[in-house]
């Protein structure tokens, strides 16, 4: 075994759950994926049939008549799932990219013991399982006022759901604290090192791309989270108690502060070590037109031609000048930066239209309207 993969799964024996998807099941990133689909299908088939909740009866909504769970086993569990597993390599993978394309030059023997020590923390668990349990205990609550719904058809598709809930809460957590973990990683490592940025770069992004490949990935990743915060929103504004409103608001806060912290975060690291690198580069070239000019300014009574060379090389300073402060002090490029963009507000039109949907009801009531 390379000493890479060690590494990598001493990582994983940080976190108990990742210690037994990778050491015990041997799970891959890919793999996890089929297994949480199949798990998650096979577990709700056999609940409803259990419960005699697999088709709607009057009064209860059946699970194949329920589109919510469907979406929960079959896109958000496993993107949850896999990105987890993703998260405890994808730091290396980032620098090792970095020191391909030449932009900082970075110790192994000095990064590691950072990497380990951020990831080896305690109460990483002890947050990501009280995570779980209060939004479990939340959706257990929640669902009981839901009629619409497939979990509110009876205690053992709520509580299916609610164990399921507060599985991917763990997870999702123990996620969300790799990423945090791993922008403090690259603050180290960009605060302390020096970036040769390459403005001509076929990425774009001065070497960088790996870097904000990293970080639009981190973003689709809140965003597919978002997607399940804007569905049970939804049902929360369509189905649910006002007194859940303040839940879903801290939930849709909680989404956008993600969304930007897990983007800029990791380029906000890269950002300051770029933008010093271009003002030591302008200073340096204003370095250089100062002596030359100074030479010009003394040396007017010389010939003619002697003034001309001197006068044409202040002029390629200022051309170089100009040159150099339209560099990239951003590791992205504009394309990059509208697919975030375009991200960010998708997962919030599922409450919005409940919201809409919710009002119009309320205004076609008032007006002595019934839809039937």
């Amino acid at each position: 075994m390379n000493n890479s993969l060690l590494k990598e799964r001493s990582l994983y024996r940080s976190d108990p759950v990742a210690y037994f998807l990778v050491e015990k099941l041997r799970c891959s990133s890919n793999s996890i994926i089929v297994w949480s689909i199949t798990v998650s299908v096979v577990l709700s088939l056999l609940t409803a049939l259990l419960s005699n909740t697999l088709w709607s009866k009057p009064g209860q909504v059946g699970l194949l008549q329920d589109w919510v769970p469907w979406i929960a086993a079959i896109v958000i569990n496993p993107v949850v799932f896999g990105y987890y597993l993703w998260s405890f390599r994808a730091t290396r993978n980032v620098i090792q990219n970095l020191e391909t394309s030449d932009v900082v030059e970075i110790d192994e023997l000095e990064i590691e013991p950072i990497i380990s020590t951020l990831y080896h923390q305690k109460w990483r668990s002890l947050l990501a399982l009280a995570s779980g349990i209060s939004f479990s205990t939340f959706v257990f609550s929640a669902q009981t006022h839901l009629e619409k719904s497939w979990g509110g058809s009876g205690y053992l598709p709520n509580l299916s759901i609610s164990v399921a809930t507060l599985i991917v809460v763990y997870v999702g957590s123990m996620l969300i604290l790799n990423l945090i973990n791993n922008i403090q990683i690259f603050h180290r490592i960009f605060k302390e090192k020096k970036l040769n940025v390459n403005p001509l770069h076929p990425d774009r992004s001065g070497g960088l791309r790996s870097l904000s490949d990293y970080s639009l990935k981190t973003a689709y990743l809140i965003s597919i989270l978002g997607v399940w915060t804007g569905i049970v929103g939804y049902q929360i504004i369509t189905q649910g108690s006002k007194q859940d409103y303040w839940y879903l608001g801290l939930m849709v806060l909680l989404y956008i502060v993600l969304s930007i912290t897990c983007f800029f975060g990791p380029l906000l690291t890269a950002h300051r070590g770029m933008e010093k690198a271009k003002e030591d580069l302008l200073h340096e070239i204003a370095r250089q037109f100062e002596s030359d000019y100074s030479q010009i300014r003394t040396g007017l009574t010389e010939d003619a031609e002697t003034l001309k060379k001197r006068t044409e090389k202040i002029r390629e300073l200022r051309a170089v000048y100009t040159m150099t402060d339209e560099f990239p002090v951003w590791p992205f490029n504009v394309q990059t930066f509208r697919r975030y963009l375009l991200t960010v507000p998708a997962p919030l039109l599922a409450p919005l239209l409940g919201l809409l949907q919710k009002v119009l009801g309320l205004l076609l009531k008032k007006w002595g309207i019934s839809l039937g």
